[in-house]
């Protein structure tokens, strides 16, 4: 009598021989095995999986400072910036030691990072290219850099006191439109966003009910 065996479909392996009085329940066993056995194969496909997790947030536009890439003065015309997450084009970047490279001298420039050529400086404050995040401005004189703003991170908040009733505006500092923002009121009174254009790419536009109206406005 011949020997059967089988080579399951998903990682080949062959089952015991068959013809023997347990060989149904064999078989299943072994079938169970070869369902749930994870091999590199299906490591590459969850990699592979998760590629859409870039595509999602490139697509909706999701760039900027997740946590960390503090700006500080220095003695010479590359400012101080530690480390930290960002986002760009859809990529998360960590770059240990940070390395920004030289500010143009007695200007206030803008620093962004690109997910494929890294940081740049630029003094128009828009970015280069769509999805680059921004990490906030340097301002410099001829030999140092004297003054620094940080990038607000994607759902920083931003603390408001409003200086009289009626409109006002704010720089929101995330280097594009915010996708979203929300206000939670730490006083009494409203503070609530102009109706005709709430924020854009710089800006949030707000009204106050009065002097004094304090909130801390989520931005993303």
């Amino acid at each position: 009598m011949a020997v059967v065996r089988t080579v399951l479909p998903r990682k080949g392996i062959i089952e015991p021989q068959h013809g023997s009085n347990y060989e149904a329940d064999m078989d299943t066993n072994w079938q169970i095995i070869d369902s749930l056995l994870q091999d590199a194969n299906d490591v590459q496909t969850a990699v592979t999986a998760a590629g859409t997790v870039a595509a999602w947030l490139k697509d909706r536009g999701v760039s900027g400072v997740i946590s960390g890439f503090t700006l500080a003065t220095s003695a010479n015309l590359i400012p101080g910036l530690s480390a930290g997450v960002l986002y760009a084009q859809g990529a998360r970047s960590a770059p240990v030691t940070p390395a920004p490279g030289s500010a143009p001298a007695s200007s206030t420039s803008f620093l962004w990072w690109n997910s494929v050529t890294g940081f740049y400086f630029n003094l128009t404050g828009v970015a280069a290219v769509t999805g680059d995040a921004y990490l906030g401005s340097v301002t410099t004189d001829p030999t140092h850099v004297i003054a620094v703003t940080n990038a607000t991170p994607i759902y920083g908040r931003l603390a408001m006191t409003s200086s009289a009733p009626g409109n006002f505006s704010v720089n929101h500092n995330l280097g594009r439109t915010p996708l979203g923002a929300m206000i939670y009121m730490t006083s009494g009174g409203a503070l609530w966003f102009q109706p005709g254009v709430m924020f854009d790419a710089s800006k949030l536009y707000l009204t106050a009910s009065d002097i004094g109206i304090t909130a801390s406005i989520q931005v993303w």
